[in-house]
This record gives C-alpha cells, sequence and structure tokens, in this order.
C-alpha cells in the first residue's frame, strides 16, 4: 500500500499536467466553429508524439544511457529518437489525410454552383517536408530537454534517497552492534561482583542473583528496540546500582540522586550503564577510603546525568582512565544517534574522575 501512494505521488504532476494539456483546447477555443476543428485535432496529432518523445526519453533513455556513463551514446539516441519521431509524424500526417478535412471544411465557404468550381487536389509526395516540421523540431527539441531535465532530477533525488537509505541501514546496523556489545560487558561484569560477594555473604549473593536476573530481562526484552520510556530506564539503572551496592564495604561512599520525577519521553536504552559499570569497576578501593556519586534527572527538555568516582592510589598513574569497550560504544553511539546535540565532558584530576552527560529530549528519538 505505501509503494502505490509513493507512485500516485510521484507520478501526480505527471497526471495534472497531462490533464492540462489535453483539456486545455476543449475550454479555450469555440467548439461550434468548423474551422477549428481541424485545429483540435492537429493540436492533439501533434501532443500524441510530442508525449511520446517526453516518456520515451523520460523512463528509458535517461535512465538507461545519460547515467550509465554513456552520455555520448545518450545525445546520439536522443537526435535519433528526435528524427525518428519527427519523420513518423510527417509520415502519418501525410496517410491521414489532414489537409483533405482542412480543405473540405474551407468548402463549405466556397459560392455555388459547385459544379462551375474547377478544383484539382494538391498533389502529394509522400516525402514532402511540410514547413510546419520545421516548427514541430524546434518545440520538439523544447520538449525533449525539459523531459531530460525531469528524468535527471527525479534520477538524483532517486540516488540521493537510496544512499540516505543505505546510510540509515548503515547506522541500525552499527547502533545493534555498539548496543549488543554493553550486554556481554554489563553481564561479565554483575558476575564478577556476585562471584566476589559469594565469599563474603551468601544470602546477598542470592538476592544479587534474583535482582540480575531481573536485570537481564530488561536486556534481553526491554532493550532490544530503537528507544525506551524514560521511566524504565531510570529504574533500570537503580537497580543496577542496587546490585552493585550489595558488594561494597563501609569504606565506600555511594551517593545516589536518581529522580522520581520522569519526563513522558523515550530515550535510547543502555546509555548510561557504561559510565556507571566504569565507576565501580575504577572508583571503588578496599584499602582506602573512596567515594561514588550519581546524579540522573529529566528536566524539561533535556535529560541530565552527572557521575563522579575517586581515583585510587593504584589507579593514579593511569591517565587514560576513560573505561574499555563500554565507554568507547557509549560515545560513538551518541554520536550517530545524536550527534553534536548531546554533550558529553569527560575530565580527571588527581583525586576525582568525572562525568557529565546532557541528552536532549526528542520525542521521535
Amino acid at each position: 500500500m505505501q509503494a502505490i501512494k509513493s507512485k500516485l505521488v510521484n507520478w501526480l504532476p505527471h497526471i495534472v499536467v497531462l490533464m492540462f494539456v489535453l483539456l486545455l483546447p476543449l475550454f479555450v477555443f469555440d467548439r461550434t466553429d468548423d474551422h477549428l476543428i481541424i485545429w483540435r485535432y492537429s493540436y492533439y496529432y501533434q501532443m500524441f508524439f510530442m508525449i511520446l518523445a517526453f516518456y520515451v526519453n523520460y523512463l528509458y533513455l535517461v535512465p538507461k544511457l545519460y547515467f550509465s556513463q554513456r552520455k555520448v551514446f545518450f545525445f546520439v539516441a536522443l537526435v535519433l529518437l528526435a528524427i525518428a519521431i519527427l519523420l513518423l509524424s510527417h509520415l502519418c500526417f501525410e496517410l491521414l489525410s489532414f489537409d483533405d478535412l482542412r480543405h473540405k471544411l474551407d468548402m463549405k465557404e466556397l459560392p455555388k454552383p459547385m459544379d462551375k468550381i474547377d478544383f484539382k487536389p494538391k498533389e502529394r509526395k509522400l516525402f514532402f517536408i511540410d514547413p510546419r516540421v520545421i516548427d514541430n523540431f524546434y518545440f520538439l527539441l523544447l520538449i525533449l530537454g525539459t523531459s531530460t531535465g525531469v528524468g535527471v532530477i527525479k534520477q538524483v533525488k532517486q540516488t540521493e534517497k537510496e544512499q540516505q537509505e543505505k546510510e540509515k541501514a548503515h547506522q541500525d546496523t552499527e547502533l545493534a552492534f555498539l548496543k549488543n556489545q554493553i550486554s556481554p560487558h554489563f553481564f561479565f561484569n554483575a558476575l564478577n561482583n556476585i562471584y566476589a560477594l559469594i565469599a563474603i555473604d551468601g544470602t546477598k549473593a542470592q538476592k544479587s542473583v534474583e535482582k540480575l536476573s531481573g536485570l537481564m530481562r530488561y536486556l534481553i526484552y526491554e532493550s532490544d528496540i530503537k528507544t525506551i520510556e524514560l521511566r524504565k530506564e531510570f529504574e533500570f539503572t537503580q537497580n543496577y546500582i542496587d546490585l552493585m551496592r550489595q558488594r561494597l564495604t563501609s569504606k565506600v561512599e555511594l551517593d545516589v540522586h536518581i529522580s522520581d520525577i520522569v519526563s513522558d519521553f523515550n530515550i535510547p536504552p543502555l546509555l548510561f550503564i557504561p559510565f556507571i559499570e566504569n565507576a565501580f569497576k575504577h572508583g571503588v578501593s578496599y584499602r582506602e577510603k573512596s567515594f561514588i556519586k550519581i546524579l540522573l534527572q529529566s528536566e524539561t527538555d533535556k535529560v541530565v546525568f552527572k557521575c563522579e568516582n575517586s581515583i585510587p592510589q593504584k589507579l593514579k598513574a593511569d591517565e587514560n582512565n576513560s573505561g574499555g569497550v563500554g565507554i568507547t560504544n557509549i560515545k560513538k553511539r551518541l554520536n550517530l544517534i545524536y550527534g553534536n546535540k548531546a554533550n558529553l565532558k569527560m575530565s580527571s584530576n588527581d583525586n576525582v574522575f568525572e562525568v557529565s552527560l546532557t541528552i536532549p529530549i526528542i520525542k521521535d528519538a
């Protein structure tokens, strides 16, 4: 249905122009005037060949020759088409005897008696070139030029559309690949935390497995779409933090502020988790005091995420504490989805690593 609608939209201008060309003589000229009958016949006769030339060039020559690196063949074919149309038009004009019809109409005004008129039919040569053919030739050149221009514009637009569709398909594939890389990365980190928790508190480890199963359902069923409700993404982020919280000791200060007031919009899933994973992976120390601060809230036209974590002594020498695969992928996803509309800032000093991400809320994101 969509394909039929698209074709109808593409051909609608052609239909409108053809209707205008074909109906114009019926409204402009007096149909009771016999002398205009031959003019109307000639008009439609001429339009038939002009329309034929237009669409042979538009539908065949332009797409088959002009855009196939054979422009010389195209112009040769265009000249041959013009000659063929003119010769065919002239030949049919002679065979249909339009001049005889014109003569009979003129005879109606001759004085009577008719038997006193010495009328000799005009001798006709089969390949006699009527001067009107010259006028038709210039008109035909205009028609073919217009046809070429319209065909080129159509083909250029179609090429651009196909290129955009290819780029979108490539982008969607790349986004799906990047997002799918997050899931095993997330699962790997979560299992590591549960493994470490088993030796400390078996009951907590059991609850963590239960919570992890809920998170995995989200990853499998909810995040496998282009966008997710902002509320669900906030809930998933909170549940993930609760899971990671269970292995922390008293030496780690965890400060989380996730807003309960959430705008009724959708965003791409799993945009915040890689940064939070990075904070728990690099910001937690069991030998010295450390901290993680997370802020996530929605505003009228944007979502604001901030994350700070301490840098333990053993990691201070690492100047590239910007995360691994997860952070790299999220940067690519943000660029593909939002371009320069998303604002991501990452900075670090001797003691603190900071991330600030602002995402515009787009209704059809």
